[in-house]
């Protein structure tokens, strides 16, 4: 898949799922806060791919 579908798809979930969670576990904060939580999840997906590609493992 190219790289720029890749960072839309998890853009779109990740505001989807962080306004989700903002509505259901904090419903009276604002929709400001459940897009930086969507944008934190995506950060964090991308954090995750580093780290995993980063340290190989040998087998011993």
């Amino acid at each position: 898949m190219n790289a720029l579908l890749i960072f839309v798809v998890r853009l779109i979930l990740g505001l989807t799922f962080g306004i989700l969670l903002i509505r259901v576990f904090k419903p009276e904060w604002g929709m400001g806060n459940g897009i930086l939580t969507g944008l934190v999840l995506v950060a964090l997906a991308y954090g995750m791919q580093y780290f995993k590609k980063s340290t190989p493992r040998k087998k011993g």
